[in-house]
């Protein structure tokens, strides 16, 4: 009887984390609510690998539906903060929004091109700060994890500042930990850029080998 890979335990923690993502956004309005689904959200892409690895569950859908879903809460998170804070850092979120989508759709689109299997696999030609972050689990880990906090204090910075009576006392922890995030967050959108022009780089190449093959034929 065939598997049923829609069911294995990774995919189900993935489901749960879509839902609990949803529920997150949904209740933007209320700070603590939208903090602690937005935490279990995140929480839950922590174990959904961590189980791929120990149940033997890795599978393509499972890959693919982690990264969807990277991909829809941060850009989510970012919309969400475009429209909070107005004028340029409303637009520099915009911009992180999609340098972060551009990017994560190139380097995948090139490795698709190149059969290349795992969306964080890399070429021995990467930058060694790229080959680092998708080759060093911890390097990885701690990057997406700083990052995220980051735009997440962010969205508590705003609501301590805005006057919301029961945020307030988030004010001063929420700017240490934004603080300490900003430096990895930098890095993490550097590490963005690098990717998008290693896969530009990837296509073109891809493009030439192409239309030589075309011509010597």
């Amino acid at each position: 009887m065939a598997e049923n890979i829609y069911f294995f335990v990774p995919n189900i923690i993935g489901y749960v984390r879509i839902i609990t993502g949803i529920l997150a956004f949904y209740c933007a309005q209320d700070w603590k609510a939208f903090f602690g689904l937005y935490f279990v959200s995140y929480f839950l892409d922590c174990l959904d690998g961590l189980a791929a690895r120990k149940l033997n569950q890795a599978t393509r859908f499972g890959q693919m539906l982690d990264m969807v879903t990277d991909r829809c809460c941060t850009a989510c998170l970012l919309a969400l903060l475009a429209h909070l804070y107005p004028g340029v850092l409303g637009f520099t979120f915009y911009l992180l929004l999609a340098l972060d989508l551009g990017s994560h759709y190139c380097m995948v689109y090139s490795q698709l091109l190149s059969g290349t299997e795992n969306h964080k696999k890399v070429s021995e030609k990467a930058t060694w700060l790229l080959r680092t972050y998708y080759t060093n689990q911890a390097v990885l880990f701690l990057l997406c994890l700083f990052n995220e906090s980051f735009f997440v204090m962010c969205f508590l910075l705003f609501h301590a500042k805005g006057g919301s009576p029961d945020a307030q006392w988030t004010k001063t922890p929420a700017m240490v930990v934004a603080a300490v995030c900003a430096p990895f967050m930098a890095l993490k959108q550097i590490c963005n850029v690098l990717q998008l022009l290693m896969a530009c780089g990837n296509i073109v190449a891809f493009d030439v080998q192409q239309r030589a093959q075309q011509k010597a034929s």
